[in-house]
């Protein structure tokens, strides 16, 4: 028994000391998930992010800086108007595999897109504004220049990250 007594007092005392230093770090006010600032930070940074990359036409960045809902819309809205204008019904899947490879049907969209949609009204001609922000949504408020009223950028955390959700800002309802 007195051997067996050490190694039980010895992996005791190891998992006690453990447990408190987790339970220390995590009330850490400084440790927490939760801070404002930061979170602030990521979501300015991805909305940037993804302005920046339209306005020099990196589509491949644009692309991975949207959510998963945007994506979604855009494929179908491409897919109807390939229809709608008398093209060659390609299937779904193949055009996400073109928006995934930034192929010449994305670069097209990209292109027509961006003849509508200017990225540095937001990017220069602009004040930015906090809005909420929550675990895994938020927003920013952006107001043009010559605006009364700001427009709602709404991003989503998805996949590690905060994504634009281009679709569900600036597209009306359907």
């Amino acid at each position: 028994m007195a051997r067996i007594y050490p190694y039980l007092t010895r992996g005791f005392l190891r998992l006690f000391c453990t447990t408190l230093v987790a339970i220390t770090f995590l009330s850490c006010p400084c440790a927490s998930a939760d801070d404002p600032d930061k979170a602030l930070d990521e979501v300015l940074s991805s909305a940037e992010y993804m302005f920046k990359s339209m306005k020099h036409r990196d589509y491949p960045a644009v692309w991975n800086a949207v959510t998963a809902a945007s994506k979604d819309t855009i494929v179908d809205d491409t897919f109807k108007a390939i229809v709608r204008n008398g093209g060659k019904e390609i299937p779904k899947a193949e055009i996400r595999r073109d928006f995934d490879a930034s192929g010449p049907v994305a670069r097209e969209y990209w292109e027509g897109f961006l003849e509508r949609f200017d990225p540095d009204r937001a990017l220069s001609h602009s004040r930015w504004e906090k809005g909420m922000i929550g675990a895994d949504r938020a927003e920013i408020l952006i107001t043009y220049k010559s605006s009364e009223k700001p427009a709602l950028l709404k991003l989503y955390w998805e996949d590690g990250g905060w994504k634009v959700g281009l679709v569900e800002t600036f597209w009306g309802r359907k």
